[in-house]
């Protein structure tokens, strides 16, 4: 069975071309456009691997989502996916976070394959 990868972005050109990139190398992907509806895909589909825009609806969505999703004990690996210039500019701590990578805007399609299969096992 094939490894299930949940794209939480609120920009459709990033889950399409995300998408694309993953199931051509034989990952099923689940989408969501917002963390609430994330959160919810997350639940029910249970995937192995979740990709994270970090800035979605509101500019804090993605640290949300991840406060949510490790406050319930939950330990699916997440990829932070940021289009903040410098990453150094971010002004939070990842491990609290709970992030397992953070990959800069535009992310290098292979290198994002490679992470999602490594990730989930």
């Amino acid at each position: 069975m094939s490894k299930r990868v949940l794209i939480v972005d609120d920009a459709i050109d990033f889950i399409t071309i995300y998408k694309t990139a993953l199931e051509a190398n034989g990952l099923t992907v689940i989408s969501a456009m917002t963390g609430k509806e994330g959160m919810e895909k997350l639940l029910n589909e249970k995937p192995d691997v979740v990709i994270l825009d970090v800035m979605m609806e509101m500019p804090d969505s993605g640290f949300d989502f991840m406060n949510d999703l490790r406050g319930t004990g939950n330990n699916t690996p997440v990829i932070l996916c940021s289009s903040i210039a410098d990453a150094s500019q971010m002004n939070f701590d990842l491990n609290s976070l709970g992030a397992n990578l953070v990959m800069q805007k535009p992310v290098d399609l292979g290198e994002l394959v490679k992470q999602c299969k490594k990730l989930a096992g």
